[in-house]
């Protein structure tokens, strides 16, 4: 039974802080030092559920002790959250290129920080049930189908999705926001163009794809992700890379849910910033080349950056958002979207200010 969550700070009142944050769920196993904590992990690999290591620890450095461990098969699915007082960029990296599964700033909130690592290991476990059930299946193309199976996937997606969002507090909410201005538009193209082939099924699958069609901003550090003001053009160049971090990030958990998903999900990560001149990225695809998928994510997203607040700016009216998009100020939308857009923007402004329940619509 995973039980057991290590703690390696050589400051002790960090330790302390959370010691207390996860004693109500786990056993805590407190270390000073980074050889101690590497050791005891070892030690503990049939009950560890995760680590929370400061970067700089004595003897052994959070990294190199991230690193050594996930060398080792049986530490993938143990989450590793490194703390620093070093936020910059060259150490968020390093944290990531050993295998982190996140990254955090001292100071930080230990509440979050607890929830962050609650909903890796959740995560995790999905994971590990979807992996099972496949072993089980042989490649049953029936068992893929079955409902619990595609709960498992939804669950699974879900659950990264959240994770995601958590990096950034002021975005709460935005994924079911998004999900439902899909889910909204993509009932239009059905209805308006049925050469896209959108079925209500398919139609569920691009709205569970919402929840991942960002995961390559997992790979975007915070100094550039949370910064307040303009970004540098090496800054921006590093995020426009999130399209294909995210591809790369997919492929790493190939095989873990069926390839219909697998699809659908590529194409809203890759494609999502793409826009019909030709003018987006990470491809430069223009008309109909971008897929329906990443089509509908990309205005959807776009209308709801617009009309609620971000760290780099305020929420612009929803009648000044809606013209923003329809001129080209935010780039050149596909003319069926931009028509679906016009046609369901009434629909979308009342899901914006609803209660944000699917099941609803």
């Amino acid at each position: 039974m995973k039980d057991t969550i290590i703690i390696a700070d050589a400051d002790d009142d960090i330790r302390e802080i959370l010691e207390e944050q996860f004693s109500d769920n786990y056993v805590v196993i407190s270390s000073g030092d980074g050889f101690e904590a590497c050791n005891k992990a070892m030690e503990l690999k049939d009950r560890l559920a995760g680590i929370v290591i400061n970067a700089d620890t004595p003897s052994m450095s959070g990294v190199d002790v991230t690193a050594k461990l996930k060398a080792d098969p049986d530490f993938e699915n143990v989450p590793i959250i490194i703390l620093s007082s070093d936020a910059s960029l060259k150490n968020e990296k390093a944290a990531y290129n050993a295998g982190a599964t996140d990254f955090n700033k001292i100071p930080f909130d230990s509440a979050l920080l607890k929830k962050k690592m609650l909903k890796y290991l959740d995560l995790f476990s999905v994971r590990d049930q979807l992996k099972a059930a496949q072993s089980k299946s042989s490649v049953n193309e029936d068992t893929s189908e079955a409902p619990l199976y595609k709960k498992m996937h939804d669950n699974m997606i879900e659950l990264i999705g959240r994770i995601i969002e958590m990096r950034n507090p002021e975005n709460e909410n935005h994924l079911r926001r998004l999900k439902g201005l899909v889910k909204i538009m993509a009932r239009k193209v059905q209805e308006l163009y049925p050469e896209y082939g959108l079925t209500e099924e398919k139609i569920n699958i691009i709205v569970t794809a919402v929840s991942l069609h960002n995961i390559g901003m997992t790979a975007i550090p915070d100094s550039v992700l949370l910064k307040p003001g303009r970004l540098t053009n090496e800054e921006y160049e590093f995020m426009k890379s999130h399209p294909l971090r995210g591809v790369e990030i997919l492929d790493t958990i190939k095989g873990t849910w069926s390839k219909e998903y697998d699809d659908v999900i590529r194409k809203a990560i890759r494609s999502h910033h793409e826009k019909y001149d030709g003018g987006g990225y990470p491809d430069g695809l223009k008309g109909d080349d971008i897929p329906i998928e990443a089509q509908l994510i990309s205005i959807a997203d776009t209308y709801d950056a617009l009309v609620n607040d971000r760290v780099y700016k305020k929420a612009y009216p929803k009648d000044v958002a809606a013209n923003m998009i329809n001129v080209g100020d935010c780039g050149v939308f596909p003319p069926k979207m931009l028509e679906v857009f016009k046609s369901t923007r009434a629909d979308l402004e009342k899901w914006e200010e609803s209660d944000l329940d699917l099941r609803k619509l």
